[in-house]
Formats: C-alpha cells, structure tokens, sequence
C-alpha cells in the first residue's frame, strides 16, 4: 500500500510540481487548496480555507506525512493583518491537527523572508553567509507569520511524537525564470540587480524544491528543526564579494565566500538530508 500524504497549498506554484513529484514517486496524494487545480494529479482535492475549524474538521488527516505549503505568499497580496491571521491560523490548524491524528511527519514552507531583508528598506545581514542562527529583523507580517510558524512548530513537537521540518525557502521557480533575470543584468537592467540584492539574488529551482521534499519523506525526522535551503550559487551575473560590496558593505563577510557563491548557509541542511541542489544557472563562459 502506498503512503498518502496530505499537501496544502496544491495550487500554488510550488504545490503543483510537489503534486506532481509525489504521485510520480508513487504517493497517494490528498490535495486541498483554496481554488482547485483541475489538472492536479491527485487522487483526491478538498477545496477550502485552512483558517476555517469547520473546513480543517473535514479533513481525512489519516495519513503518514503532511506537507504544508498553504500560504499567503507574499506581504504584497493582503494586509498585514489578513497575512498574519491567514498564515499563523491556518499553519496552527494544520499543525494541531497533524499532532491530534498522529501523523508521524510534517514538512512545511518557511521562508527566508524570515530574515527581514527581502521586503526592508535597505536592512543589510550582519554576517554572510547568513545561517539559521542570524537574528531575525522582520518589518513586516510575513516575516513575522514565518517566525511565529516555526516556534509554533517547536511546541507541538514538544509535546507530541510528531516531527516537523521547515524549508526557508529563496525565490523558487522555473530555471528559465533565473536565466532571464541574469541576462537582464547582464544587459544592464538595475531594477532586477537592485530587487535581487534584497534576497541576496538567492534562487531554487522548482525541481529541486520537490526532491528535497521527496529526501525529508523518505528519510525521515524527529523533533522540530527548520533549515535554510537554496541553491550554493547567485542569480546574478557578477561575483559575490563585488556585490555584496556595493549593495551591503557592512555585511562581513567570510573569508570561505568566492567566485558566485551563495551568501546562504544550506550546510545545515546538506549534514542533515545530504541533498544537494543540481539544478544551477546556465553560466556564460
């Protein structure tokens, strides 16, 4: 028998390709969203809002992994009030629901929005490459949900037999996304330079963000932990240092930092799940 396993967020961007992974690798998938995806492989699709009790009660949470992807996105989709509401509720239904069931593993979608800068006016790190333990400077509501979900993620695992991974995950997409964001650059567009200095011009590929998903299912976990994960490499068409030295020249910087580097430290992650990235930019020679 196949193990089922429940996504939220099966819409979205990355729930589509997860969907898609999971069934390929042979799960039987029980996807809710807040709008259908009429193409989605799924076996089964609730349609409904996770902030809803009623909505969360009809949910068959008889299963051995749930993988937690529904969100509002992005600060810039609602107020900063309906985005804390909508992610803390309903990542705290899911959460209290999974415990309740006994559903042996939760995998959800943290962010390095979390850190504060992608949406700041200028905040730099203090350190690079920014591991998990840099402190946190959030300026807004989703940064905040992100950090709240995570500690929310602690206490039920404090109490529970039920383990729970957090993704901070960069800007994730299409590969070809990123090479056009890198031709720009090259081509001189500082809008797309200026904007990728906010996320450190960090990137995943869609594939990648599936797999690393996939490698948490199968090899399991226990406890609460959360890890940043991201592809070792930029977007952008310059080296590192230089960039870092014009967008953020108060960062320090260590000394392992070279060549197109990312300015994200993933190394948690890699000791822990050991997969790594393999879908990287198409750099000119």
């Amino acid at each position: 028998m196949s193990k089922r396993i429940m996504l939220t967020g099966a819409s979205g961007l990355i729930g589509k390709e997860v969907a898609k992974g999971l069934v390929a690798a042979g799960y039987e998938v029980l996807a809710t969203d807040l709008v259908k995806d009429d193409h989605s492989p799924a076996q089964s699709f609730a349609v409904g809002n996770l902030v809803s009790s009623d909505f969360i009660s009809e949910l068959d949470f008889a299963c051995d992994a749930i993988v937690h992807l529904g969100s509002i996105p992005r600060p810039t989709l609602a107020s900063d009030e309906e985005t804390l509401h909508n992610n803390v509720i309903g990542t705290y239904h899911v959460f209290a629901s999974a415990v309740e069931n006994k559903v042996p593993l939760v995998i959800y979608a943290s962010s390095l929005s979390i850190y504060g800068f992608a949406w700041s006016t200028g905040t730099s790190p203090e350190y690079v490459p920014v591991d998990e333990k840099h402190p946190l400077y959030q300026y807004e509501s989703y940064a905040l949900s992100k950090e709240v979900n995570e500690r929310s993620a602690d206490m039920w695992a404090n109490r529970s037999e039920t383990a729970f991974v957090g993704l901070r995950f960069p800007h994730t997409h299409t590969l070809s996304v990123f090479n056009e964001m890198n031709q720009k650059m090259r081509e001189g567009d500082k809008a797309t330079l200026e904007q990728g200095a906010k996320i450190f011009w960090a990137y995943l590929d869609l594939r990648d963000a599936v797999q690393g998903i996939l490698t948490v299912i199968q090899r399991g976990a226990q406890g609460s932990k959360t890890y940043n994960f991201a592809a070792p490499d930029t977007y952008a068409p310059r080296p590192t240092r230089e960039l870092m030295a014009e967008f953020h020249p108060t960062s320090k910087i260590a000394s392992s930092i070279s060549g197109y580097d990312s300015i994200i430290d993933c190394s948690q992650w890699s000791a822990d799940f050991g997969y790594e990235p393999q879908y990287l930019l198409d750099r000119p020679e």
